[in-house]
This record gives C-alpha cells, sequence and structure tokens, in this order.
C-alpha cells in the first residue's frame, strides 16, 4: 500500500508520475487487497474460537474503532467533513480505509458460518462474483471475501498447504501463473477482482508461502511479525507523512521524481514504525486510543509493552 500511495502522490507534482513507477504499481495492482484479505482469513479460526461477545468486542475494538475515528480525522484533514461523508462511513466508506470496513463485513458474515467449513462460503463467493454488477461494489465484495474464507480454510490445513508448496512444479506453475496475471494488469488488462484471474493470485499465494520460510529467518522475520503484529498502524497512518511531504516539495519547487519517490517511501514506511514502536510498548493511552477502543471500557492488559493478542 505505501508503494502505491507513494507513486499516487507524484502525480500531485508538476512532473508526475514516471511510466515506469506506473506500470510497476499496475504490475502489483491485482495481488495487494486479494492477499490482504487471505491473510487477514488465516486468523479467523482462532477468532472464531472465542465467544461471541469476545469475538465481536475485539473486532470491534480494534478494527470498528480505528476504522470510524481514522475515517472522521480523514476527512476533517481534508475539509470534508460533512454529514453525508459522516453517514457513509457506516454505508459505503468515504475513505481509503475501505479495507476495514469489508473486514467488518466479513466477521459479521463469518460468525453465523462458523459451523461451516470455510471453503464452501469461499467457493460460493467466487461463483457469485462474476455475475454480480461488473465493476460494482458488490462484485469486489464477493470476491475478496472468497479470498477472506480462503485464507480461513488454509489456516485449518495448515500442514497440507505447506506441503504442496514444496513440489518444485507446483511452485514453478504458480510463480508462471501470477507472472501472468500481473503482466496483463500491466497491459491495462481489466484483471483486478474479477473471479476468472483468481488463479494468478493464488499462483502469488503459494509463491509466497513457499518464499516466506526463507526470508523469515533472523532479522528479517522479527521484523516482518513486528508489521504484522500492527498492521493496522501501517495502514491508518501511512498516507498523511506521504500526502504532507508532496505538499511540502511542491512548496519549494521539488518535484523531480527519482528523489522525491524514494523520500516517500521512507517517510510512509519510516514514521508508521515509529508509531507502531510507541503503540506496540503501551506506555502511552493517547497513542493506543488511536487505534482500539478506549480502555476505560475494557480490562487493562497486563504487563508493560506486553504482545498483543490480535482480535
Amino acid at each position: 500500500m505505501v508503494v502505491l500511495h507513494a507513486g499516487e502522490a507524484l502525480r500531485f507534482t508538476d512532473e508526475g508520475i514516471p511510466a515506469f513507477i506506473e506500470t510497476f504499481n499496475q504490475f502489483l495492482e491485482p495481488f495487494r487487497i486479494p492477499v490482504l484479505m487471505f491473510l487477514s482469513g488465516l486468523l479467523l479460526p482462532r477468532s472464531l474460537s472465542k465467544p461471541a461477545a469476545t469475538y465481536f468486542a475485539g473486532k470491534g475494538a480494534r478494527v470498528g474503532w480505528p476504522y470510524l475515528l481514522w475515517s472522521v480525522i480523514i476527512l476533517g484533514a481534508s475539509a470534508n467533513l460533512t454529514p453525508a461523508n459522516l453517514a457513509e462511513i457506516a454505508y459505503f466508506p468515504p475513505t481509503y480505509l475501505w479495507y476495514l470496513w469489508f473486514l467488518l463485513v466479513f466477521y459479521a458474515v463469518a460468525f453465523p458460518l462458523r459451523r461451516i467449513p470455510p471453503l464452501y462460503p469461499s467457493l460460493a463467493a467466487f461463483i457469485a462474483s462474476p455475475v454480480l454488477p461488473n465493476g460494482g461494489m458488490f462484485e469486489m465484495l464477493a470476491f475478496l471475501v472468497g479470498f477472506f474464507f480462503l485464507g480461513a480454510w488454509t489456516a485449518q490445513n495448515w500442514d497440507a498447504a505447506l506441503r504442496f508448496t514444496r513440489s518444485w512444479w507446483v511452485v514453478a506453475l504458480s510463480a508462471a501463473a501470477a507472472a501472468v496475471v500481473a503482466l496483463l494488469s500491466a497491459r491495462e488488462v481489466a484483471v483486478l477482482y474479477q473471479t476468472q484471474f483468481a488463479w494468478g493470485v493464488v499462483g502469488a499465494l503459494v509463491l509466497a508461502a513457499w518464499l516466506f520460510p526463507l526470508v523469515s529467518r533472523g532479522r528479517a522475520g522479527h521484523w516482518l511479525e513486528f508489521v504484522g503484529r500492527n498492521s493496522i498502524v501501517f495502514y491508518v497512518t501511512h498516507l498523511a507523512p506521504i500526502m504532507i511531504t508532496v505538499a511540502l516539495a511542491d512548496a519549494v519547487g521539488l518535484s523531480g521524481p527519482w528523489l522525491l519517490y524514494p523520500t516517500l517511501l521512507i517517510l510512509g514506511i519510516g514514521i508508521p514504525l515509529g508509531v507502531a514502536y510507541v503503540y506496540s510498548r503501551d506506555d502511552h493511552a493517547s497513542v493506543t486510543l488511536l487505534f482500539e477502543f478506549p480502555r476505560v471500557l475494557r480490562p487493562r492488559r497486563v504487563g508493560r509493552g506486553a504482545r498483543r493478542a490480535k482480535a
């Protein structure tokens, strides 16, 4: 997401976005959100093992609350804090935080379906997606909930899924499938959120599962885990430093994309990283309040800087 928004922010400069960066973003476009939904689905079985009250309270506290709070902050910062836009927060996300709204919908749907093997709603969603209005929110929602439940099914069959990714021919075919869909996207073929191209996203997931053990050892694995545990911080805070930097660069006449773009990437990752570190320490109630429902209404977690058991 940082790579995407750093590139898109260059459109607001005099020189615009270079063709290479635009093509690179198009190359990655089919995978970004479906992969995020799949990863969220991996955590679903653990969440569904909790009582209903704990399940919904957790989703409200750590997904619903930051979605609501940061939607209001973003609308206010962009001078769009109108009654109509405030109402849209509930039923049609008016900011880039729509991913969190989708997650809330998926979690709400998942609980009454908890006794059904997740592969069934996943397949049903993929079948339904192509017959829904093309380009509409419901087609997109069905496609993504398919990957959400596919992630849940994978979590329940983790050992078998990992064995599947150890076959060289499976990895080779998966890499080829992902590459084909990425190249089609770069050539502006409409592959995003299209069930007929979902095999490319599955290929990317298999390739990622094969690569992950190679890059997750040592400090690299530690940082990946840290980002994963605090992903909400990166998601909601990365765009502000990017857009502020673009505005400042424009004010001083700095529009060279090959200097500005890496600066946007560094700040778009670095500032959320600093905020995530403070949040993970659990020492500052004002910072915690930005990403979790106010603690005064919830039991205090035990231990300074204790690792969060994500809802």
